[in-house]
């Protein structure tokens, strides 16, 4: 009992210096999946990605994140989607690790809009490395050890209504709280709301030739936008935390590049930059720097993710057909014209 109440005050003591027991990624729209449970099966495609950010860098004891993740849809058909992650946080001698599974369900309200239902069940532990510390009570038996664990479970769930041009997701993390009795530290988890909600603004389409057919005699003719724009806002709240807003804007050049900024209310503010390397693999970096009561003591925080498409949806042989019947019909119409 002593142990777990350790922890605790622990973990209070945590949450009342940094903020918040949950993570703060200044590149939300990065790290989507963290956010929102009702993400995973949103895309046609299963993606694999992995990400660090250290936060108020030259800051003793300052909070580090590690996480990997991996989701998905059955057969990319964009209807049951899931996914795994792996999330490590470390603050002081506190570090924290959890394991999380994840379920989608998504459906068609019309023909460009949908929406997503989604909930992550995880398990997190929790290690206080005690030969770092600087003992008060040097006699304490309890405090002689070298590492001290507990654990708890934590259950997520949220709801995503998106399209080509908008999305609104909104989700609440740590929901079962202390009303699980038989971990030693559910008590100590705070309920989190999360609401992000953004805007796809097109620029420009133009026309591009990709995957060759027939030996590259005919190619596929698709549109891309060359220029889209990208405001979002997140809002956090944590209780008894004040509500926290971020807000980024940003600009995709043709979808291969793309430049954000970002702003997090009386905190940080910061900028990003990503590269898309053969529709597939991306790499980005973002820095932030705080200009609160500790912005005399930290250089700033940085984060970097490194994304891979591992599958995507194949067109299908019909689909394919109609394509190649159309260019034919229309390579003959241009040609009867020039007679």
């Amino acid at each position: 009992m002593k142990k777990a109440f350790i922890i605790f005050l622990l973990g209070l003591t945590v949450q009342n210096s940094f903020g918040q027991q949950k993570s703060v990624y200044s590149n939300y729209m990065l790290n989507e999946y963290y956010y929102s449970p009702a993400l995973a099966g949103s895309k046609n495609f299963h993606i694999a990605n992995a990400g660090v950010r250290n936060q108020w860098t030259g800051f003793k004891d300052a909070p580090s994140t590690m996480h990997i993740n991996f989701f998905g849809s059955y057969k990319n058909k964009m209807k049951h989607g899931y996914g795994v992650s792996l999330v490590s946080d470390k603050t002081g001698l506190l570090q924290q690790t959890g394991i999380f599974l994840n379920y989608a369900y998504h459906i068609k309200l019309t023909d460009k809009i949908k929406v997503g239902l989604g909930v992550k069940p995880g398990y997190l532990m929790y290690d206080v490395k005690l030969y770092n510390a600087q003992l008060a009570d040097v006699g304490d038996q309890l405090l002689t050890g070298n590492v001290l664990s507990t654990n708890a479970f934590d259950i997520s769930s949220g709801l995503n209504v998106y399209s080509d041009k908008f999305f609104v997701r909104l989700s609440m993390h740590q929901i079962l709280g202390d009303r699980i009795k038989f971990t030693d530290f559910n008590s100590g988890l705070s309920r989190h709301y999360t609401a992000i909600a953004g805007l796809n603004l097109s620029k420009k389409k133009v026309k591009v030739k990709s995957d060759s057919l027939n030996g590259g005699k005919i190619v596929e003719n698709k549109f891309i936008e060359k220029l889209v724009f990208q405001p979002s806002v997140m809002v956090n709240y944590v209780e008894p935390i004040p509500l926290q807003v971020s807000m980024m804007f940003k600009v995709i050049y043709n979808d291969k590049i793309w430049m954000g900024a970002n702003y997090r209310t009386d905190d940080a503010l910061g900028g990003s930059l990503g590269v898309i390397i053969d529709s597939r693999f991306s790499i980005a970096y973002g820095y932030d720097y705080s200009f609160g009561q500790i912005k005399g003591f930290q250089g700033g925080s940085h984060e970097i993710m490194l994304s891979f498409i591992t599958s995507k949806k194949k067109g299908s042989l019909d689909k394919k057909d109609e394509e190649l019947n159309n260019r034919i019909f229309n390579d003959n119409k241009r040609g009867k014209k020039k007679k």
